[in-house]
């Protein structure tokens, strides 16, 4: 394994000790950017490449019929592939070049639904990663699929994260 691969590794290892120690709890009280910590959902599971996060549908979420709004359903399962993507451990934020949705089901305010994000394959510059959405009784409402390019730019929240681990780990 090379010294590049073995920094990459123990970020990763890192970032999903950190994101394990945050199971069960509200994600407003982490470093994350402020759409995350709108959205304020919960990690139930995480490892490397692949996360599962839980949502409960507000008000503010939903189309006039009170169902979970469409371009809603694409900002959960982005920032779902979003955060799954930082427990590869790469040092720059990955970025979406595209995304593609299909819209499966329906969900009601005041319901929970689980975002699952997982990375399909790993590319020198690409990443190609899903993410779907599934009521509480695991019906399907909604997939996803993006390609994510690697970049250089390390935001201020995994900085953020960075120094919580330090403290805290």
């Amino acid at each position: 394994m090379s010294q590049l691969d073995k920094k990459i590794q123990k970020r990763s290892d890192r970032m999903v000790e950190l994101f394990d120690n945050y199971k069960g709890k509200e994600i407003k009280d982490f470093p994350a950017p402020p759409f995350s910590k709108w959205l304020n959902y919960k990690i139930i599971n995480v490892k490397r490449g692949e996360m599962e996060l839980e949502f409960l549908v507000r008000p503010e979420m939903a189309n006039p019929t009170g169902l979970l709004h469409g371009g809603m359903q694409c900002g959960l399962m982005d920032d779902c592939i979003g955060i799954t993507s930082t427990t590869l451990g790469y040092e720059g934020f990955p970025i979406s070049i595209d995304f593609h949705v299909d819209f499966l089901g329906k969900v009601k305010v005041g319901e929970k639904v689980r975002a699952i994000g997982k990375v399909i394959r790993e590319g020198r510059n690409i990443i190609h990663m899903t993410a779907e959405i599934y009521d509480i009784n695991g019906k399907l409402i909604a997939t996803g699929n993006s390609n994510l390019l690697k970049t250089n730019f390390i935001p201020d929240y995994v900085k953020a994260a960075d120094e919580l681990s330090e403290e805290k780990f």
